[in-house]
């Protein structure tokens, strides 16, 4: 008995005509959808424009990965179809497969930011080799089918390429009420969310952070369920490289939305372990990231969006190293600028197991908040605030950090502005080259004279040069640890 062909929801004819009139306007695009379309259906096939592109296009949003279907065609033939469309007319600069579990073609064009992909229908029964005796009844099952394998309904849209006298236009096709989804904001897994979600489990974070990309959106109440119940299980296995993806594209379009999402659904203890659980932490985290927005705007930079994920493990970490280092050490002790106080392994152990992008100055950031929140237990604290922000070509984004994670944990602020001030009215009066030429020989004490002069030069105790180089003499001969300088010096 034949099969039934499966009901297709139409999409409102103004849906369908507002898309393609969107995809015509990008004529390059559209001269190859225009080919390749006629050069499918002349061997039998149908072709799709499918996921988040078509979503994007019925959203009236900007459009970037561009995905295709194609249903009744051999994965070997679509290679053969795919090379033999004209490659300079159309703009292809290369044809490549890739892909073992579901192999895809990759197609670099000049009128695309990324690679094209092209992929066979994803169904039970798909093989490299050809089948043969296709009717329209059995492609659609198989369109059917690769929408049923994504993973929310507003990803399951699909654009059907098709000619109609002589002319190559469109229709958007809808099986699981993705375009009521969409008109009425929500995230809702495609058949049973349990089975989405254990296909990929990165799932999990992808429902999450397209539902913070929009603002407006929910997730569907059984996708809730679903999700909260597979998170502990199934995120562990995920690679880290997969999350930290979906984490920070999240973070950026809505940090607190985004950390919310993940507190109520048990992940952000997994991802944190280190931040004690029952903690007001959390609170903190997004008091500060509120912070961060009103003084940095949206979409924060990415090294504070990400210092601020680890700033509880940070500020832990480093009040336990002065804890420990300050104990048994005489009252007034100051560490050595050798001392590595603010060293941070446990906080760099949490940022490369999260494989955050930008590792190294998203930790010189939390290095840096420690240095300032302790900034009076060290000696020449003007000089080191100089120091620690000369570092940063964006100093207020080191600024707005301190600011926020003061004022989210009651902390009292030190206003460093005048004292940048200051220094940027103040040039350093000697350097390395000048202490040569006084005779004092090089040593790891060179940085301690410069930075002991430095510091009176800001607090106003030094105006000239040769008070600083005065000082710097009488440094050296009051000071033991300092070698002397070479004879015939004065």
């Amino acid at each position: 008995m034949a099969a039934r062909r499966p009901r297709i929801v139409p999409a409102p004819e103004r849906i369908s005509g507002r898309v393609v009139r969107a995809l015509r306007r990008r004529k390059a695009l559209w001269r190859f959808l225009d080919e390749f379309c006629r050069a499918v259906e002349k061997r039998g096939g149908k072709p799709y424009l499918v996921g988040g592109f078509v979503r994007d296009l019925v959203e009236g949003h900007p459009v970037k990965d561009i995905d295709l279907m194609v249903a009744g065609v051999a994965f070997g033939e679509l290679g053969n179809l795919l090379r033999s469309l004209p490659a300079k007319p159309l703009g292809i600069r290369r044809v490549v497969p890739a892909g073992k579990a579901f192999p895809v073609y990759k197609l670099r064009a000049d009128w695309a930011e990324e690679e094209v992909d092209i992929a066979l229908a994803r169904t039970d029964h798909l093989t490299g080799g050809g089948r043969t005796g296709f009717d329209p009844c059995a492609m659609d099952r198989d369109a059917r089918e690769d929408a049923g394998r994504r993973d929310f309904t507003i990803n399951s849209l699909m654009l059907a390429l098709r000619t109609e006298r002589g002319r190559v236009t469109g229709a958007v096709v809808d099986y699981f009420g993705g375009l009521d989804d969409l008109r009425k904001r929500r995230i809702r897994g495609v058949g049973n969310p349990h089975d989405r979600f254990r296909e990929d489990p990165l799932r999990i974070l992808r429902a999450i952070r397209q539902k913070n990309e929009r603002r407006g959106y929910a997730i569907e109440r059984n996708t809730w369920a679903a999700l909260r119940r597979a998170a502990p299980e199934r995120l562990r296995g995920v690679p880290g490289e997969r999350v930290a993806a979906e984490l920070v594209r999240s973070l950026s379009s809505n940090p607190r939305g985004t950390v919310e999402d993940l507190r109520r659904a048990g992940i952000l203890r997994l991802m944190l372990p280190e931040v004690p659980s029952g903690s007001r932490r959390p609170d903190r985290l997004l008091r500060r990231y509120a912070l961060l927005e009103k003084s940095l705007g949206r979409p924060l930079p990415e090294t504070p969006l990400l210092a601020n994920l680890l700033a509880d493990v940070a500020l832990a970490e480093c009040a336990d190293r002065i804890r420990n280092a300050s104990r048994g050490k005489p009252p007034g002790w100051k560490p050595s600028k050798s001392d590595p106080l603010f060293r941070l392994p446990r906080t760099e152990a949490a940022a490369r197991r999260l494989h955050l992008p930008g590792v190294r100055p998203v930790l010189r950031m939390l290095e840096d908040l420690a240095r300032l929140l302790h900034i009076r237990l060290l000696k020449n604290p003007n000089a080191r605030i100089e120091a620690v922000f000369r570092r940063w070509k964006k100093p207020v984004h080191l600024v707005s950090f301190h600011e926020a994670v003061c004022s989210a944990g009651g902390i009292e602020t030190i206003d460093f502005r005048p004292i940048l001030k200051t220094a940027a009215r103040r040039p350093p009066l000697l350097s390395g080259q000048d202490l040569l030429r006084l005779g004092i020989p090089p040593s790891p004490w060179m940085d301690g004279i410069l930075e002991d002069v430095r510091e009176a030069t800001l607090t106003g105790a030094v105006d000239t040069r040769k008070e600083a180089t005065d000082l710097a003499l009488s440094i050296i001969r009051t000071t033991k640890a300092y070698p002397s300088p070479r004879k015939g010096v004065r």
